[in-house]
């Protein structure tokens, strides 16, 4: 079931309101409330019954497996790191692309797509932030979606940072917003609109998105796709995934994007696949929530029968429904 209110402009106290007379009265009674406030195009799905992330509940070892991210899949994610690295190789066969250095380490690179210049028409850009938990990964598993994004017209860019334990979380978000403004100021001699850059990231990726998101000031991306995130990472203290991050609890709070205002973000999808852990699940519900409550044109789902690690293959082939996500943000 589920209640709308069609084309509603509310302030967020309002909405809040609205929502605790609702709540009184028994109508709210389904685990998603549907409305519409902002953006008239845009269902605006709030997750009411998601609550707190409540993560202190946890013993070590019910942390370490609620963020292991290979936990529901028998613990084995290699298949799948192959997968992205095999069909990244195949990418590279079909379609032409430079890799540029936007910093002065050997991995602050970006792979990009060319285009063969035949007109004066500026195409759209979808960027990616690899995930890997800020400690694995680069772009050379990172093309695969090149394929899909230029047989419709998109170019693509993969993003490369320093990884942990040799740098800190904070030192990839600041590398990965000084990649997204590089692309920015290059993006017209690259034959790319910079109003038609799209920004996405799975995994820790997704995370990375959010905090540049935070961060830039100075150009405006169209949207954001945030694919299986965490935007809360202060649970993460403590666990094996920590042992090459060394988070402090300053270093978690500042880093964990939930905590700070989402009210600058872009029309923004974000989504995670059925096949996984609740915390993940209840990590990008919260921050659905807090988009709407920030009056953030956003859209989510659970894509079924996908998990943390093969959801994101499907991120600009527009047959899917990832990838017909993607086509509602660049059409919007």
């Amino acid at each position: 079931g589920r209640t709308r209110f069609p084309n509603l402009e509310l302030k967020n106290d309002e909405k809040k309101k609205i929502q605790i007379a609702l709540e009184a009265s028994g109508l709210i009674k389904w685990k998603v409330f549907f409305v519409s406030f902002k953006n008239k195009n845009w269902d605006q799905n709030k997750y009411f019954d998601v609550g707190e992330l409540n993560w202190k509940k946890f013993s070590w070892s019910e942390r370490d497996t609620e963020y292991a991210t290979s936990s529901v899949i028998d613990g084995n994610y290699q298949p799948f790191i192959k997968k992205y690295a095999s069909e990244s190789e195949v990418a590279r066969t079909v379609v032409q692309s430079k890799i540029h250095q936007y910093g002065n380490k050997t991995n602050q690179v970006i792979e990009i797509t060319t285009f063969e210049k035949s007109d004066n028409e500026l195409k759209p850009l979808l960027v990616f932030i690899h995930g890997g938990y800020w400690q694995e990964l680069s772009i050379k598993e990172s093309f695969f979606p090149s394929i899909e994004a230029v047989k419709n017209d998109i170019g693509y860019a993969a993003i490369e940072y320093s990884l942990a334990p040799n740098v800190s979380v904070s030192e990839i978000v600041d590398e990965c917003k000084d990649a997204i403004d590089w692309i920015f100021t290059n993006a017209a001699d690259l034959g790319y609109d910079h109003k038609k850059i799209i920004l996405s990231g799975s995994s820790a990726g997704a995370h990375l998105v959010a905090m540049c998101l935070l961060k830039i000031n100075k150009f405006s991306p169209k949207g954001a796709v945030l694919v299986s995130g965490i935007y809360n990472i202060e649970p993460l203290i403590g666990t094996s995934i920590d042992e090459a991050l060394s988070l402090t609890n300053s270093q978690a709070y500042e880093n964990s994007p939930i905590n700070f205002s989402l009210e600058n973000f872009p029309p923004t999808i974000v989504t995670w696949g059925e096949n996984e852990t609740e915390q993940f699940k209840k990590q990008s519900k919260i921050l659905v929530n807090k988009l709407i409550d920030e009056g953030v044109p956003v859209r989510s789902m659970e894509i079924k029968d996908k998990n943390h690690f093969d959801v994101i293959l499907d991120l600009a082939d527009l047959s899917k429904e990832l990838g017909c996500e993607l086509k509602m943000l660049l059409d919007k």
